[in-house]
């Protein structure tokens, strides 16, 4: 026989993380995209000196790519609120806005590796892209505009089974509010 021991059931929220860093950004596009650190950092190069947007002309679409830092600009936090609070709604910006620590040996000379103007999505710019200026602008994006949202909620459950002189776990997860992972 069976024998339901017991049924837990808890909210948590999860947190996104902060914006990329060379490091995690080389880390990313190769987990990814298979991309080398080099290649990486050759793709940001020509996303950070700016690229032909047609009638925008040539438009710088990442700030500088080598840094360890993971802070942001005061402009660039409110600029992102304004983004989500308009494409998402308001209940995906947190209560108060995020800020990250860097890391004990940060130099903290530039922030950290963030588009340019996130009004200019990889969608809205993916003509203008090579396929591989495309995967590495989506991700610098994507991981921005998400350490900004709120955190998602779920519901984790966890429970206990017994079976002869057995005892098994079983755990499922439930989304309440899918947050930044929208």
């Amino acid at each position: 026989d069976f024998i339901v021991e017991s049924v837990e059931a808890k909210e948590r929220e999860k947190s996104p993380v902060p914006p990329f860093i060379t490091s995690t950004l080389q880390q990313n596009a190769n987990q990814r995209h298979g991309y080398s650190a080099k290649r990486t950092m050759n793709i940001a190069q020509r996303l950070y000196e700016g690229l032909d947007l047609g009638e925008a002309g040539t438009t710088a679409l990442i700030t500088y790519m080598r840094t360890d830092s993971v802070r942001i600009s005061d402009e660039a936090r409110d600029e992102a609120k304004d983004f989500i609070v308009k494409t998402y709604g308001p209940e995906y910006y947190p209560a108060k806005p995020r800020h990250f620590k860097s890391k004990g040996g940060a130099q903290d000379a530039h922030e950290a590796i963030r588009p340019v103007d996130v009004f200019l999505t990889p969608d809205s710019v993916k003509s203008f892209l090579t396929p591989e200026q495309f995967n590495v602008y989506r991700l610098i994006w994507t991981r921005f505009t998400a350490s900004q949202m709120a955190g998602a909620k779920v519901l984790d459950t966890t429970v206990l089974v017994t079976a002869a002189d057995t005892t098994w776990r079983a755990k499922g997860e439930q989304m309440l509010f899918p947050g930044f992972q929208v």
